[in-house]
């Protein structure tokens, strides 16, 4: 065995502990991160639910972006990027409804349900 860092060389008979390179080994190959880009969809998308869906937008591009980075399963992330693109679609739908319902009322009181208005 080449001796390692320093010239120190191990005792005879050194094991190293399970996972563990021993002394002047080559170092293990890193596996790649999560997708960044399928991270920033679902917290965008979630964002966008306090802030009248505009960072959903971003959510359902960067979700779009996850899937593609995803799609070979080397990378880690692809169900972050499912939801934040599910999320974020729903968010915009819904805030849309409710900024088409805001337009169109007479008096630009929004009143979903049959009970009566305080409008």
């Amino acid at each position: 065995m080449p001796p390692g860092p320093g010239g120190f060389q191990p005792p005879p008979g050194y094991q190293p502990l399970p996972g563990y390179q021993p002394f002047g080994g080559q170092p293990m190959a890193q596996q790649p991160g999560t997708s960044g880009m399928a991270i920033a969809s679902l917290v965008c998308s979630i964002v966008g639910i306090f802030l009248c869906g505009t960072t959903s937008i971003l959510g359902v591009i960067f979700g779009f972006i996850g899937l593609s980075q995803t799609k070979d399963n080397v990378r880690p992330g692809r169900g972050l990027a499912i939801a934040g693109l599910v999320i974020g679609i729903i968010v915009v739908l819904l805030w849309g409804v409710f900024w088409a319902a805001a337009a169109t009322s007479k008096n630009g009181c929004v009143h979903f349900g049959s009970g009566p208005s305080s409008c």
